[in-house]
C-alpha cells in the first residue's frame, strides 16, 4: 500500500461541494483530512555522482525509489490505479506526500506535484547513439481518484546543457471521463540535452487546495538503442494484490478458523499482464507461509501453466487450486499468501548489432511476485490496514456500523476503529454493538476520540463487559454532531455490502461507497468477565462486576489493584471474619486487575467496576 493517504474527493449529487455547502445527509466516500503545515521545497541541484543508463522504474517496490528521485509531493498507490501495466504507479495530485494540500485557497491553481530524476549522466552517447536515447512512461487521468479539468495539465520536462528546464510533453484534463486504460508514450532525448546531469520531471498543474486532479504514471524507462516504435517490453508481470480466499475478511479470529476451516478457506488469485509483441508461454505458483518462520503450510498451485498460452500484450485474471488440507496454526500468528510467476523474465538486456547488452541493476522480475498478509489473531477486518480514502455520515445521531458473522455464540471484547480526521480527537461518539439492527443496541459505551500520529493507527476500545453476539452481528458507533466523522476506507477490496448506515431514523445496506470500512472488532471464546463470583483454589472474590465493595474470602496474603491505565493504585480496606473488603465505591467505570499474592504464586483477576 501507499507510505501515505490517497486523499481522494468524489464530486457527486451526495458529496460535500467545495463551496461548503453540505448535501443531503448520507453515507459518503470524503477525502481525507490532515493538519495543515506550511510546505518548502528546493529546486538546488543535487550534488551527487549521477546515474548512469539505463533508468528504469515501475513502482512495484514498496516506497518511491530515493536512489533514482528527488519527491516533491508524489505518492506510490497500489490501488488507485486502473488496470495498471504492473502492480504500483505514481500518484500526482493537489496534496503533498503527508496528505496536505498546497494552498488554503480554494480556488488557487498553480504547480502543485512534481517528481525529478536524480541526474543522470548522457554525456558518454556515442554519435551512432546520439537519436536513439527515448524516455517512454504509461500515463492515466483519473484512475479510482479524481478526473482533471479542462485546465489541469500533466507535463514531462528535461534539463537542458545550459541548466533550463523544457517542457517536451504535456497532456490537458479535457479527456473523457473514466478513461479506463493507461496510455502509452514515448518521447526522445535530443542532443542539447545530452549532459553529464541530465534529469527530467512529472509535474501537474491544477488546483492545489487539494485532491482535485489525479494524475498517474507507470512503466518509466529510459536508455540509449531505442526507437520511436519502442513500447513494448520482454516483460510479464502481475498487476493487482491477491484476491482473498477468506469470504472478504482481510483478518480472521483463530478459534473462528479452526471451527470450520473450509468455511473461510476458499480460493485466490491474480492477474498478469505480457507487456510483450510476441506471446510467451508461462506459469504460476500460489504458496501460504506462516510468517513467523517463513515455513511452506500449503503449496496451492505449483507450476501450473497457462493455457491458452498468454498472447501478445494480453491481459488475463486467473485462479488458484481450491484450498484444501491447509494446516491450522496451533496459536495466533500471520500467513503470507505468495503468487509468483515463471515468465522467463530476468535482467533486462538489449541487442545491438548482433550484440546482447546485458543490464544488471535492471531485474524485471521485481513484479512477478505478490504477497499477501492474512493475520490470524482475535479480530475480524475487511480492510487491510491502510488508509486509501475516508467515508462517513453528516447528521446529529446518524449510526454507522459493519456487520460481522460468527460460527457460534463468542463474546466481543473490543472495537478497533481508524478515525482519520486528526482535528476529531476528543469528539465524543457512542460504541455500539447490535445482535439485529431491528433492536436495540446490546452494548453502548460513551467514548472520546483518542489523539494519534499516525494515519494509519487504530484507536482501540475495550468492551469491559459481556457482550454476547451470535450469527450476524453489526459494530458501530452513534455521532452527535452534524459534521462528518472520518472513518478510513480501505479501497483494496470492496466490502462496501457489509456496511449499514443510520440518518433518518431507519438503517440502509450501503450501495454509495466501495471499499472497506475501516472497523473492527475484537472477539473472545470466554466471558470477558466472570459474573457475581470467582472462585479459586484457595480463596474466593465477589461480587463481580462490583459497584462499593469487593469481598476477599480465603489464604491471601496480599495484593496489588491496578485501575484501567495500568497504574497501581491503593483502595480503602476493611477486614472482616471470612476475609477483606476494598472499596471500589465512586471510581471510574472500566477492568481493573487484581493481582492476588498467595507464597509464591500470584493470580490476576479482572474486575468490572460498574
Amino acid at each position: 500500500m501507499s507510505n501515505r493517504i490517497i486523499v481522494i474527493l468524489f464530486l457527486t449529487q451526495f458529496m460535500v461541494l467545495v463551496s461548503g455547502v453540505k448535501s443531503l445527509a448520507q453515507f459518503q466516500q470524503l477525502p481525507t483530512p490532515v493538519s495543515q503545515h506550511q510546505v518548502s521545497y528546493s529546486n538546488a541541484r543535487i550534488n551527487q555522482t549521477p546515474l548512469n543508463l539505463p533508468f528504469w522504474d515501475d513502482f512495484s517496490k514498496i516506497g518511491i525509489d530515493t536512489a533514482k528521485w528527488i519527491n516533491e509531493g508524489t505518492t506510490q498507490s497500489f490501488t488507485i490505479g486502473n488496470a495498471p501495466p504492473t502492480i504500483g504507479v505514481l500518484l500526482l495530485d493537489g496534496v503533498d506526500e503527508r496528505g496536505s494540500p498546497y494552498s488554503q485557497n480554494r480556488v488557487e491553481q498553480g504547480i502543485t506535484d512534481q517528481i525529478t530524476s536524480k541526474p543522470i549522466d548522457l554525456s558518454q552517447v556515442t554519435p551512432d547513439e546520439i537519436n536513439s536515447v527515448f524516455l517512454s512512461f504509461y500515463w492515466q487521468a483519473g484512475g479510482k481518484g479524481e478526473m482533471p479539468d479542462f485546465n489541469d495539465d500533466l507535463n514531462l520536462l528535461f534539463l537542458n546543457k545550459d541548466g533550463i528546464w523544457v517542457n517536451m510533453w504535456s497532456v490537458s484534463g479535457d479527456i473523457p471521463e473514466h478513461q479506463e486504460f493507461f496510455t502509452p508514450e514515448i518521447i526522445q532525448v535530443t542532443e542539447e540535452f545530452q549532459h553529464e546531469n541530465f534529469q527530467f520531471r512529472f509535474q501537474i498543474t491544477g488546483r492545489a487546495s487539494g485532491p482535485f486532479d489525479t494524475w498517474i504514471i507507470d512503466y518509466v524507462y529510459l536508455n540509449k538503442n531505442r526507437n520511436a516504435n519502442n513500447l513494448f517490453f520482454a516483460d510479464r508481470a502481475l498487476t493487482s494484490y491477491n484476491s482473498r480466499p477468506s469470504q472478504g475478511y482481510s483478518a480472521i479470529p483463530l478459534f473462528e478458523l479452526k471451527k470450520n476451516p473450509d468455511l473461510f478457506w476458499t480460493k485466490t488469485g491474480n492477474e498478469f499482464n505480457n507487456l510483450d509483441n510476441r506471446f510467451r508461454a508461462m506459469e504460476f505458483s500460489i504458496e501460504l507461509r506462516d510468517k513467523a518462520d517463513n515455513a511452506i503450510i500449503s503449496r496451492i498451485n505449483d507450476n501450473t501453466p497457462f493455457n491458452p498460452v498468454p498472447l501478445a500484450s494480453e491481459r488475463r485474471a486467473f485462479e488458484s487450486n481450491n484450498f484444501s488440507n491447509i494446516r491450522i496454526p496451533s496459536q495466533e500468528t500471520d500467513y503470507e499468501l505468495i503468487t509468483y510467476l515463471s515468465s522467463g523474465d530476468g535482467i533486462l538486456f538489449q541487442i545491438v548489432n548482433g550484440d546482447t547488452l546485458f543490464y544488471n541493476d535492471v531485474d524485471l522480475r521485481v513484479n512477478d511476485t505478490v504477497k499477501t498478509t492474512i493475520p490470524f489473531r482475535d479480530f475480524f477486518a475487511y480492510d487491510d490496514g491502510s488508509v486509501d480514502y475516508s467515508a462517513g455520515i453528516n447528521q446529529r445521531n446518524g449510526m454507522l456500523a459493519n456487520r460481522f458473522e460468527v460460527q457460534s455464540p463468542v463474546y466481543v471484547k473490543g472495537i478497533s476503529i481508524n478515525f482519520t480526521n486528526l482535528n476529531q480527537a476528543n469528539n465524543v461518539i457512542d460504541l455500539m454493538v447490535w445482535s439485529s439492527l431491528n433492536n436495540e443496541p446490546v452494548f453502548v459505551k460513551e467514548v472520546f476520540i483518542p489523539e494519534k500520529d499516525d494515519i494509519n493507527e487504530f484507536a482501540y476500545f475495550e468492551v469491559a463487559q459481556n457482550v454476547l453476539v451470535d450469527d450476524s452481528f453489526f459494530v458501530g458507533f452513534t455521532q452527535f454532531t452534524n459534521d462528518f466523522i472520518f472513518v478510513g476506507l480501505d479501497k483494496t477490496y470492496d466490502n462496501g455490502n457489509q456496511t449499514f448506515f443510520n440518518v433518518a431514523g431507519s438503517w440502509q445496506q450501503n450501495e454509495l461507497v466501495q471499499g472497506s470500512l475501516m472497523i473492527r472488532v475484537h472477539l473472545s471464546e470466554t466471558p470477558i468477565i466472570e459474573e457475581e463470583s470467582q472462585v479459586h483454589v484457595g480463596f474466593k472474590i465477589f461480587p463481580n462486576p462490583v459497584q462499593d465493595w469487593l469481598y476477599i474470602e480465603g489464604n491471601v496474603d496480599g495484593y496489588n489493584i491496578f485501575d484501567p491505565y495500568g497504574r497501581s493504585i491503593n483502595l480503602p480496606e476493611e477486614t472482616y471474619e471470612d476475609g477483606k473488603m476494598i472499596k471500589f465505591a465512586g471510581l471510574q467505570k472500566g477492568v481493573y486487575v487484581i493481582n492476588l499474592i498467595q507464597g509464591k504464586e500470584q493470580k490476576s483477576i479482572r474486575v468490572l467496576v460498574r
